[in-house]
């Protein structure tokens, strides 16, 4: 039973901003809609009001230039991974929107819904972080910026208000030597939720290294930045083991244990630095 509520299709964002904020606390956000509605079913969640904003046209954009790279609030995933310029430029954020769920709910699921589910595993959190993301928010006094590495408060927690609707993640230029990569550890082949996951952005030029990882604290964590110049490849690896572990604290849960996770991090962290660092894809 998905309980009783009322359903409003608003025109424009300004209007979506109002009835959430009217609202407050009892009104849900309906994009994709493919974690809400499971929260529905099962009680997590009794909303009176589903605001709908998926079919809003300034949630649509999806754009790449020499300035930013802009995708839309309610750009289905599966678009995003078959966006050509957006593979070349950002292999990590491709592979990351791929890696959720099946075809089928990648075609509701968005970007957005991914990061403002605040689940310590969203898999677009770490290449957004490594990509020093924003988030385009508005609410009935005007518009701002929120860096993704502000978002997260704790786990399915945000810094978004009521009456906040996140109209696009922006990302930066395409500069053409930003390597990305995201990695992936989870129970079986085919869907599921990651047991610990990560993303390295590197610049060989600016000889920096951003790394970030899910699913071994309350939030995403996005550690300090790393300078290469000079270090070796074995030197620099040991280098982000040490920091990765120092910043995470990993939890018992139904997919993992703890142990488990500590155990799985440095390998996931060897393999995502020699696909962005030696730019070659271990296995």
């Amino acid at each position: 039973m998905l309980g009783r509520f009322e359903y409003a299709r608003p025109k424009t964002v300004d209007e979506a901003c109002r009835l959430l904020a009217e609202a407050g606390r009892d009104a849900a956000i309906l994009a994709g809609g493919t974690d809400l509605l499971v929260d529905l079913r099962n009680g997590s969640r009794s909303p009176l009001l589903l605001v709908d904003v998926k079919r809003l046209e300034e949630l649509q954009a999806l754009r790449t230039g020499p300035d930013e790279a802009v995708i839309g609030a309610a750009v289905p995933l599966n678009v995003v991974v078959e966006h050509r310029e957006l593979r070349k430029a950002y292999a990590g954020l491709s592979d990351a929107a791929l890696s959720i769920a099946t075809y089928q709910l990648r075609n509701r699921a968005t970007v957005a819904g991914n990061l403002c589910n605040a689940s310590p595993a969203a898999d677009m959190a770490p290449i957004l972080l490594v990509l020093d993301a924003k988030l385009t928010v508005q609410n009935p006094q005007g518009t701002r910026a929120v860096p993704v590495a502000k978002l997260f408060t704790g786990v399915k927690r945000t810094c978004l208000a009521p009456g906040d609707v996140v109209v696009d993640v922006r990302m930066p230029p395409l500069d053409g030597e930003l390597r990305t990569a995201f990695r992936k550890q989870q129970r079986i082949r085919g869907h599921d939720l990651a047991v610990v996951n990560a993303a390295a952005a590197y610049a060989p030029s600016r000889a920096t290294l951003r790394v970030a990882v899910g699913s071994c604290a309350p939030t995403p964590v996005l550690l300090e930045p790393f300078d290469t110049k000079g270090t070796s490849p074995l030197a620099l690896a040991a280098e982000v083991l040490r920091a990765a572990a120092a910043a995470t604290a990993p939890i018992d849960d139904v997919r993992a244990s703890a142990a488990y996770r500590r155990a799985v991090l440095p390998a996931l962290l060897r393999r995502l630095l020699a696909d962005v660092v030696s730019a070659r894809r271990a296995v």
